[in-house]
């Protein structure tokens, strides 16, 4: 039997990352971290640096920092809260068009549009009218 050689494996300071995002256990108390608890206390926590999770009471007992070697940062979110930035619009924020007409007015015209094609499709073309008359005149025809 052949042997090769594998590649070297390297560890990236992503890849550390992700393993501690993994991580379901608590890295204080070892027990598992769940998303959906009634305790307060045992909610879950994510460090703001490394993404480790933790129980809420756990990381105040490490002092309110990370326990992770070498991370130490002092600032958590919880857990499904988002962590990017959430856009916000105010109701002054949004300005009418160039001119003069609300956004709403558009609106209106569009959807008036819109139902006047509707109820060109449901009328009856001349073409059809004819042929529909036809087929009367056959029924017509038919039951004398």
């Amino acid at each position: 039997m052949n042997e090769q050689e594998l590649p070297f494996i390297r560890i990236t300071d992503t890849d550390i990352d992700e393993a501690n995002q993994l991580s379901l256990h608590c890295p204080i108390c070892a027990n598992p971290v769940e998303a959906n608890v009634a305790d307060r206390e045992l909610r879950p926590v994510v460090c703001a640096a490394c993404g480790t999770l933790y129980h809420e009471t756990c990381w105040v007992q490490s002092g309110g920092k990370c326990a992770v070697l070498g991370c130490d940062h002092d600032k958590f979110r919880r857990w499904g809260e988002s962590a990017t930035p959430v856009l916000k619009i105010k109701y002054t924020d949004l300005q009418p068009s160039l001119n003069g007409r609300s956004p709403s007015s558009r609106t209106q015209q569009l959807k008036e549009e819109q139902r006047r094609q509707v109820e060109e499709l449901r009328r009856p073309s001349l073409l059809r009218r004819l042929f529909q008359w036809l087929l009367d005149q056959i029924k017509i025809g038919l039951s004398q």
